[in-house]
């Protein structure tokens, strides 16, 4: 009897450090790494309240246009003078899916990007698209647990910019949290997880439903928002949140991956709608209009559609970012 009460003990004893050991190692004390990024990532990121950000994935094919487009929109933000952001306040990050080569993030960093090595966001066997690497697209949904930012502007790297975006966390839109409505709780479904009581979620209404490339300036607003520009607070319960509405069959259209599924969960008569930004941040389908009323980011990929004088201002940036790192290479080299 008494060895079996040792025994007992010695088990309950190893157990609880066992229990104990467990705890130490998965409370944030206890490593800097947060969970969201992949086990090789290390470098710190850039210790600042703001952040813009984009995402590269792996090209399933040679075509490496996004690359070379997340290039051109480093130069923009950190080099150029016209569009550079001011670096003591916002940070510019490069999310990285886990395809993209080792090559392509040195590049990036060497051009001054802060490249995030994160983890793809597990899909649910009904979520699929015709469009190959689409399917790391929700990849981007990491910025919601990137809350080492107060907030973080997203921007799809496929994007011209024309004016300071920095400016845009003093807009009244974003400085505050908004409540979830309790009263609609018609459109709270329960199997969806709980909600966050308070979110920010701010985004540009689509010109592709006012017009497309015929949308008036300034545009009118629509039901529906481009997951290619999107501002959040970041926030590990909306991420869960997230994830728990991608686990039900067909709740959002699967076809346009994550902008269906933001556009699901912040849809303008939930309990969340979107807030919708000043129209002069981002534009959609841009025409030229909107660049003389000075919409500060078009979104098209201007090398090889849109109007011909956006796609020479593009190409006049790629040639601006190709010099500007000859140069630094030639500067370090000497």
């Amino acid at each position: 009897m008494i060895l079996r009460s040792k025994v007992s003990f010695a088990l309950a004893l190893a157990l609880s450090f066992l229990l104990i050991t467990w705890c130490w190692h998965s409370s944030p004390s206890a490593s800097s790494k947060p969970p969201y990024r992949l086990f090789e990532s290390s470098s710190p990121l850039p210790s600042t309240q703001y952040a813009i950000a984009t995402f590269l994935t792996g090209q399933a094919t040679n075509d490496d246009s996004y690359f070379v487009a997340t290039r051109v929109l480093t130069h923009q933000l950190l080099h150029a003078p016209a569009t550079r952001c001011n670096s003591s306040s916002t940070s510019f990050l490069v999310l990285c899916s886990q395809d993209v080569s080792t090559e392509q993030k040195e590049i990036l960093r060497k051009d001054g990007a802060t490249v995030v090595e994160v983890q793809d966001v597990p899909l649910n066997w009904w979520i699929y698209s015709g469009v190959q690497r689409w399917k790391e697209q929700f990849t981007k949904l990491r910025v919601f647990e990137m809350t080492e930012y107060k907030r973080i502007l997203f921007i799809d790297a496929d994007t011209l910019i024309t004016g300071h975006l920095g400016d845009i966390f003093d807009e009244p839109e974003v400085n505050t949290l908004a409540p979830t409505l309790s009263s609609r709780k018609e459109q709270m479904r329960k199997d969806e997880s709980p909600f966050p009581t308070q979110w920010l979620f701010a985004a540009r209404s689509d010109n592709q439903f006012t017009g497309e490339r015929e949308h008036s300036t300034p545009p009118l607003q629509t039901p529906s928002f481009s997951a290619g520009f999107f501002l959040v607070a970041p926030d590990k319960e909306m991420y869960q949140h997230l994830l728990a509405v991608m686990s039900h069959f067909h709740r959002f259209d699967p076809f346009t991956m994550e902008q269906s599924l933001l556009n699901y969960v912040f849809r303008r008569e939930g309990a969340m709608p979107w807030r919708e930004l000043h129209w002069k941040w981002s534009a959609t389908w841009p025409n030229e209009k909107d660049l003389d009323m000075g919409v500060a980011s078009l979104h098209e990929k201007l090398w090889n559609t849109g109007p011909q004088r956006l796609q020479n201002i593009w190409k006049n940036r790629k040639d601006e970012m190709i010099r500007f790192q000859e140069e630094r290479r030639v500067n370090a080299v000497t």
